[in-house]
């Protein structure tokens, strides 16, 4: 076992060609494993996913009741419908593929912020473990992008066509995304030039989540103020100055025949950069998982996670580094990764397409639209559907009674068993020595003799059984036999009755045709 935690640290090791000739056997065990842990998880474990952790609900509480606030301030007024948005229905116009090409950056965050992860997690160590109980929710200062006068002025001087939160871009490309109930306000405007811009502001979706979710939510927050911390060479200022400007191109070929792009200017809010590993004041961006069989190992990544991973760190800029902090259901520090492959793969195998179509799609929709004031609701029911109100002065309904409504859906909780990653050694299994997806060895010391004494035993048993068994085939077969034996004579003596009958038959037959 200790050989084959080695070489998971280092499969380059020279005991690598050792354990290939045992392949069979390990992965033999680990499926046992996985059956052993799946029938576990539906007696056990899978309501960790249902339990409500009082400090998260007020967290989340709190969060809500300000988003709540701001969206009722803002978005307060009436609207009336104004289109729906269906994914599902291929338009007229025909894409064969989008792109979303990187152009620059052209304004950085004014506060410098540094990243410092822990590298190592010593779970045997109780002084230095590190938990997220102690949570206090603090409302951000949100700058609504339509009012972002930095945005405005980097919009003109770009040639932007559309500016967007990377919080929307998110939202509008993961649809499938569960309980996914979400606000986006758009606004349209014309210049004196009659150049028309778009600014599509940040998703506001607080409220409408899952157990899972909140933990999630609550991570995402707590694990930036744990582990941000201010450059020496940069002065702390407020969030209003805490974002990055980037300029996009969405590139579409094969539009009836022609290709067509938008220039994009992407907000987004850095987590900061780290310096910790090559190479360093790289961006980074903190991602949480939350891990419910902790004891046994990380959960694998599902489709749906790496699609949020992907989003999180592609359309922030290429450098962009994915920091995943594994933390257990009970709020406590596991292990920090920092490289998912499968992130890569996603754009590479053209599963990107499907996503980037949608964001076409809606832009493609938003541009088309006149000047005014407008919003995006995204109704969990109906996923891959977007309705688009418009304000109007002139009465229509009040939206924000809707979304509040949807607020008080049932949110459903994924209980389906997620298998542990046969892949990747966590803390816990350095420390109990087993690698994972295998059963823990026996600590007590093992006696030879005692063992030749018990495989000896069951080469017996197994004789005995295998003697006993053959006595009983040749007891079956001799009784088979015999009854054959049988069936044989009385056949035999069933056919010599037969012919005496019948001779007898004939020779009256005779007797009677001569008289």
């Amino acid at each position: 076992m200790d050989k084959y935690v080695m070489h998971l640290f280092n499969p380059n090791a020279p005991t690598a060609k050792i354990l290939r000739m045992h392949k069979e056997i390990i992965e033999h065990e680990q499926e046992m494993f996985d059956h052993w842990l799946s029938n576990l998880w539906e007696e056990n474990l899978k309501n960790r996913r249902l339990n409500a952790i009082p400090f998260i609900e007020n967290y989340i509480k709190s969060a809500c009741n300000f988003s709540n606030s701001y969206i009722k301030s803002h978005y307060g007024g009436t609207y009336s419908s104004k289109m729906k948005i269906d994914y599902n229905i291929r338009d007229e116009v025909e894409v064969n593929q989008v792109e979303m090409l990187y152009c620059k950056r052209v304004q950085t965050n004014k506060n410098g912020t540094i990243i410092n992860l822990p590298m190592v997690i010593d779970i045997g160590n109780l002084e230095s473990k590190i938990s997220f109980k102690d949570g206090v929710f603090n409302p951000p200062q949100k700058i609504p992008l339509v009012e972002d006068e930095c945005c405005r002025t980097l919009s003109t001087t770009n040639d932007i066509d559309v500016n967007i939160c990377l919080s929307s871009i998110k939202s509008i490309m993961n649809l499938e995304k569960p309980n996914s109930l979400w606000i986006i306000p758009v606004n349209v405007d014309i210049d004196i030039n009659e150049r028309k811009t778009v600014y599509v502001g940040g998703a506001l979706c607080t409220g409408h989540f899952s157990q899972q979710e909140k933990s999630w939510y609550y991570l995402r927050k707590e694990l930036k103020k744990k582990f941000k911390k201010a450059s020496p060479n940069e002065s702390v200022q407020d969030d209003y100055n805490n974002y990055n400007y980037d300029k996009w191109m969405l590139k579409v070929s094969n539009v009836n025949g022609v290709d067509k792009s938008f220039n994009l200017l992407v907000r987004n809010k850095p987590h900061g950069i780290q310096q910790q590993i090559k190479p360093q004041n790289t961006p980074v961006v903190i991602i949480p998982k939350v891990e419910y069989q902790p004891e046994f190992g990380f959960e694998k990544v599902s489709e749906e996670q790496l699609v949020e991973y992907w989003l999180d760190t592609s359309f922030r800029c290429p450098k962009t580094k994915l920091a995943l902090v594994s933390v257990q259901h009970d709020m406590d520090l596991m292990q920090v990764k920092w490289t998912i492959e499968e992130v890569e793969s996603l754009s590479s195998n053209g599963k990107d397409q499907m996503y980037l179509q949608r964001l076409y799609l809606t832009l493609e929709k938003l541009t088309q639209l006149g000047k005014g004031e407008y919003v995006l609701l995204h109704n969990p029911k109906k996923p891959f559907h977007v309705d688009v109100y418009q304000s109007s002065v002139y009465g229509g309904f009040n939206l924000l009674n809707m979304y509040f409504v949807l607020q008080q859906t049932e949110v459903s909780d994924s209980l389906v068993w997620n298998p542990i990653d046969r892949e990747i050694l966590c803390p816990i299994h350095n420390y109990f020595k087993v690698a994972p997806c295998m059963f823990r060895p026996n600590p007590d010391q093992l006696d030879i003799q005692t063992i030749s004494e018990q495989v000896t035993k069951f080469n017996t048993d197994r004789k005995s059984k295998e003697n006993y068994e053959n006595a009983q085939l040749l007891r079956k077969k001799r009784i088979k036999m015999e009854k054959n034996k049988i069936k044989r004579k009385l056949k035999r003596e069933s056919d010599i009755l037969y012919k005496i009958k019948n001779n007898t038959l004939n020779t009256g037959n005779s007797l009677t045709q001569i008289n």
